[in-house]
């Protein structure tokens, strides 16, 4: 299989195995009500998700640099058919939702960067850059897909429907591994006794700057997915928007413009330097972040720009971080350099959304201009961040 067709059918079992990242975000206006969540709960929720990817996925991505990849990314389809089913059959409360989502993140965990994994491990050096910025970008289409599938089943049908329906997602991400690849006998396999050690990857201080800005870039785009469907939906209700105006179809528009920002990123970052490309789209990601939650009584037109200029300068630099991270490891430590880029990644991906509801709910809560204004400033500022940890990565 050509380099192309090995990338587009990795990325499309990728986004598949996505189908739950969505279940709750995309109804978070209805759970506000069903569940009676406040903002904090709601950051909790979301944060659970990306505590399972975070313990599991440094763990399964390390077992990547010793076993081929794509029997971890295998498993990890299992696991998150097994979250998916049990929140939309098993979740109906705050506490009953929290295992479920936490299931639902650790089958990412052994998904997202594995599947990196499996798709390096199979191509030559030299198509490496713009195969992980296409794979890394179509971490905002399977995030989109998942926002639209929920979102427009749940306003046809009912809430369980559409948590039912994206089962059927991980299933079909295993078939296509299965058919498209093959299984890989490493040529240098990292000794048992050295799977969990990180110490040279922490170590490498080219590798570290990237994988911190890494950190602070997946606190605000995790914080920023969390929560702007129902910003969207509250903007809706104030400015008397016309019903065709669908929240859940205009936040799938404003993830999915992640998927041609990062791979344009990518290439900025090819043509002026990475370090200068990801500063300049990280300054611009907080100043959009500073006015997207006060925009909330303007025309909903105007809300829509901006939301969808914020899924653009947010994702942005994200390939490129990840392709840089990678990209300044030795060969044999890759699975290592990816486990602790995602346990750090996402470890901000954990505590973003957490943050983020408890700033909103002590600025007045989802029902105030002024919470969402400071919620989203809150979440963009510590992006300002990434620029200080690249430093490491200069000469």
């Amino acid at each position: 299989m050509t380099a192309v067709r090995l990338t587009i059918a990795i990325c499309i079992a990728e986004i598949l195995a996505m189908s739950s990242f969505a279940s709750f975000p995309a109804l978070t206006p209805f759970f506000f009500e069903h569940w009676s969540l406040t903002g904090t709960d709601a950051g909790w929720i979301n944060g659970m998700f990306f505590f399972g990817f975070m313990l599991v996925g440094p763990l399964s991505t390390s077992f990547t640099d010793r076993v081929d990849a794509r029997n971890v990314f295998l498993a990890g389809c299992v696991l998150a058919g097994i979250g998916t089913y049990g929140f939309a059959f098993h979740a109906e409360d705050f506490w009953s939702s929290l295992p479920w989502r936490f299931i639902s993140g650790a089958g990412l965990g052994c998904t997202y960067m594995p599947g990196l994994k499996l798709l390096t491990d199979r191509l030559p050096q030299g198509d490496q850059s713009r195969s992980i910025a296409f794979y890394t970008a179509c971490f905002s289409c399977g995030s989109a897909v998942s926002f639209l599938a929920v979102g427009q089943i749940f306003l046809w049908m009912d809430w369980k429907t559409s948590l039912a329906a994206i089962i059927i997602g991980p299933p079909l991400g295993i078939a296509i591994i299965l058919f498209c690849t093959k299984p890989l006998k490493s040529a240098t396999k990292r000794p048992w006794s050295q799977i969990m050690n990180y110490a040279p990857v922490v170590r490498n201080r080219f590798t570290m700057g990237y994988i911190l800005g890494y950190v602070v870039h997946t606190w605000e785009l995790v914080a920023m997915r969390s929560f702007i469907l129902a910003f969207l939906a509250y903007s809706h209700t104030l400015t008397d928007a016309p019903a065709w105006m669908d929240v859940s179809a205009i936040t799938a528009f404003a993830v999915f413009l992640g998927l041609p920002s990062s791979v344009l990123g990518n290439e900025l970052s090819l043509k002026i330097g990475r370090r200068r490309s990801i500063t300049i789209i990280m300054i611009l990601s907080f100043i959009v972040s500073c006015v997207i939650g006060f925009t909330a009584e303007m025309p909903f037109a105007f809300v829509v720009a901006v939301a969808s200029l914020y899924g653009i300068t947010i994702t942005a630099d994200s390939s490129s971080l990840t392709a840089g991270a990678v990209g300044s490891s030795p060969l044999d430590l890759r699975g290592a350099t990816m486990a602790v880029h995602s346990f750090l990644g996402f470890t901000g991906g954990m505590l973003g959304p957490v943050v983020a509801g408890m700033v909103l709910d002590s600025a007045g809560g989802p029902t105030e201009t002024l919470g969402w204004g400071l919620m989203f400033a809150s979440v963009g500022a510590v992006t300002l961040l990434g620029p200080f940890f690249l430093r490491l990565t200069r000469d």
